[in-house]
C-alpha cells in the first residue's frame, strides 16, 4: 500500500505571523529577516485584509505568531477583529509582555489557550534569549495566563546547552506553583541563526533518543503531557517512544502565513506557494501543493511504511528546501 495525503480546500489551522519584529535574540531563531529588529510592523489595514482572506477560505483556527505578537502596536485590535470573524483563536509568544491586563484581554476575546516559549533554567534561558531577566518575565507571563484560566503549553527548543535540563526546568515550574499540563519540545533546525556553524550546533540521533527518555519520565513523575512537538521519523525510534511524537500536518491541515501574506506549509522552512492578498487561499492550497502531496520527494520506504510519519521533519535537513526527508532518514 502506498501512503497518500488528503487534500483539504484550505488549512484547518494557521500560524499567522502578524509582525516579524521581536525584542529577544534567541541563539537558534530561524528568522533572520532584518525586519526582526526594526519597528517594521505591518499596518493594521493589511492585517485585516489577511484575516478576511483566511475567513473567506474557512480556516478554523488562527494562532497569532511572530516575531512577538504582543509587541505589535495593534495586537488588541487584532484580537477583537479576529474574534468578530469567529475564528478559534490561540497564540504563540515568548511571554515577556504578558501580564494580568493582557491575560484578561485574551480571555475577553475567547482565547482559552496558547503556547509560551521557555528554554531551560533561569540562567540558561536568559543566555539563550540574549536578555537577562527574560526567564522571570516569561514565568510571570505564564502565571498571568494560568491565573485567568488560559491553558498554556510550554515550547522548549532543544540546544546543546539546554538538552539536559528539561526535567529540572519543568520541576522548577511545579515547585514555584505553575501547574503546566503540556510540554512540547522542538527540534533544532538549520535555519536562521542556528544555521551558522551548524556542524558544531546540531544534535545527533543519540541526543534525541536521550530526550525521548526524559519526556517519558516527565510524563510519569510530573504528570505533564510531554511530547516531541515536531515531526520525527518513527523508524529511528524504539516503538515505546512513538506515542511521544505529535507529528506534523504541514501542507494538509496546517499552514503558515507571514506578515506579507505569503503562504508556507511550514513556519520554519522558507519559500512561498503564493500570497493570499493576490490569490485566493483555496486556490493556493489545492493547486500549488500538489507536488508536496504526491510524496514523490520521499524515499520509497517512507511512501510504503505502515507507521507513516510523513518522512519526519522537512525543516531538519540542511539545505532541504520547502520539503525534504528528515535528516535521520
Amino acid at each position: 500500500m502506498v501512503n497518500k495525503l488528503r487534500t483539504l480546500k484550505s488549512p484547518l489551522s494557521v500560524n499567522y505571523e502578524v509582525s516579524p519584529v521581536c525584542d529577544l535574540s534567541c541563539e537558534f531563531c530561524f528568522n533572520v529577516d532584518p525586519s526582526c529588529k526594526k519597528n517594521n510592523h505591518s499596518p493594521f489595514s493589511k492585517v485585516k485584509l489577511i484575516l478576511d482572506a483566511l475567513h473567506e477560505a474557512e480556516v478554523f483556527e488562527v494562532r497569532f505568531f511572530g516575531g512577538e505578537f504582543f509587541i505589535y502596536p495593534y495586537w488588541e485590535d487584532c484580537l477583537v477583529y479576529a474574534n468578530q470573524l469567529d475564528f478559534f483563536l490561540s497564540f504563540v509568544s515568548n511571554g515577556t509582555h504578558i501580564d494580568n491586563r493582557v491575560a484578561k484581554i485574551l480571555k475577553n476575546n475567547k482565547i482559552c489557550g496558547g503556547a509560551i516559549s521557555l528554554h531551560g533554567l533561569p540562567d540558561i534561558h536568559d543566555k539563550i534569549t540574549g536578555q537577562k531577566g527574560s526567564f522571570e518575565l516569561t514565568f510571570n507571563g505564564i502565571r498571568a495566563c494560568l491565573d485567568n484560566d488560559i491553558n498554556i503549553s510550554i515550547l522548549y527548543t532543544l540546544t546543546k546547552s539546554n538538552i539536559d535540563y528539561i526535567y529540572p526546568t519543568m520541576k522548577l515550574l511545579r515547585e514555584r506553583g505553575l501547574i503546566i499540563d503540556e510540554l512540547n519540545v522542538g527540534r533544532l533546525t538549520p535555519y536562521g541563526k542556528a544555521k551558522e556553524d551548524w556542524e558544531s550546533r546540531k544534535l545527533s540521533l543519540a541526543d534525541y533518543l536521550k530526550v525521548f527518555s526524559k519526556l517519558a519520565i516527565i510524563r510519569k513523575d510530573l504528570g505533564i503531557l510531554a511530547s516531541m512537538g515536531d515531526a520525527f521519523p518513527l523508524c529511528s525510534l524504539p516503538e515505546e517512544y512513538h506515542e511521544l511524537v505529535i507529528g506534523c500536518w504541514q501542507g494538509t491541515g496546517f499552514g503558515h502565513i507571514d506578515y506579507l501574506g505569503n503562504v508556507r506549509s511550514c513556519s520554519i522552512a522558507k519559500g512561498s506557494y503564493g500570497n493570499i492578498l493576490e490569490e485566493n487561499l483555496v486556490d493556493i492550497w489545492t493547486n500549488k501543493l500538489k507536488e508536496f502531496r504526491s510524496l514523490s520527494w520521499l524515499p520509497e520506504k517512507c511512501r510504503q511504511c505502515g507507521n507513516f510519519c510523513g518522512g519526519g521533519c522537512s525543516a531538519s535537513r540542511y539545505e532541504g528546501g520547502m520539503y525534504a526527508p528528515d535528516e535521520f532518514i
